[in-house]
């Protein structure tokens, strides 16, 4: 619940603010925090009016906040008067709605549009000439706090604990794949293997000629191009470059 504070001013926030002041504290400007209040509204809204619920607007705008600045205390920034508790809950129930499936296909989905692979191939030639290329793969790891069951397995080569997320984009940086479900000490080559991804272009899903492109810790495949570990001067050498 909401401690004591002024909800007509907390309802406010997007009217106090101009653009850049949000961008500034959510990353977002209005027309984008109110896309996202959109997709959620229908999951973050209170069933009832009872003890001032909280609306779905500020229920976004402190998950934004804390997105954008990891720390819950911020949270409670520009006079959102929301206690540490109710934070903790909003942002469960916020990143929850947002995770459906049927949002995230939205915005991510790996292309299979024949013209769309084709775009995606111009604009990785524009960049190296490389030929096919229509996606680039990598890992990353996003840091966590140890669990408390199984905590060796959350321990990447660096010694933190995370997850290891991977992640395939176009040449506009177009997040077009994401896998985040893998604890850190699992390899690269491991959660490829394991992926939807990998049967899309197995089964044929993806026309033949489409390639990714990755770093050494992948496998080379027909259709996953890697580099040369010991590139012999020439072809090898350019290639790699």
């Amino acid at each position: 619940m909401a401690v004591a504070g002024n909800p007509h001013r907390n309802a406010n926030i997007l009217e106090r603010f101009n653009d850049n002041e949000l961008l500034k504290r959510y990353r977002l400007n209005r027309g984008g925090i109110m896309t996202v209040v959109e997709l959620v509204r229908d999951a973050v809204t209170s069933p009832t009016n009872r003890n001032n619920p909280i609306t779905p607007e500020i229920k976004v705008l402190t998950t934004l906040r804390y997105l954008a600045t990891g720390k819950m205390q911020l949270c409670s920034a520009d006079e959102l008067h929301i206690s540490q508790p109710s934070v903790s809950r909003i942002l469960h129930q916020t990143i929850n709605a947002l995770c459906r499936r049927h949002i995230i296909r939205q915005f991510i989905r790996f292309p299979l549009d024949v013209r769309q692979l084709h775009r995606n191939n111009a604009h990785f030639m524009d960049i190296a000439g490389l030929p096919g290329v229509v996606g680039v793969i990598d890992g990353t790891h996003v840091r966590i706090i140890a669990p408390s069951e199984d905590e060796h397995a959350y321990v990447n080569r660096k010694k933190i604990h995370s997850i290891n997320t991977q992640i395939v984009f176009d040449a506009s940086y177009t997040i077009l794949d994401i896998v985040a479900k893998w604890p850190g000490a699992t390899h690269d080559s491991r959660i490829l293997q394991e992926s939807g991804l990998r049967l899309l272009f197995e089964r044929h899903h993806v026309p033949a000629g489409c390639h990714l492109l990755g770093d050494s810790g992948y496998p080379c495949r027909t259709w996953l191009l890697t580099p040369y570990i010991h590139p012999h001067p020439g072809p090898q050498l350019n290639y790699n470059r």
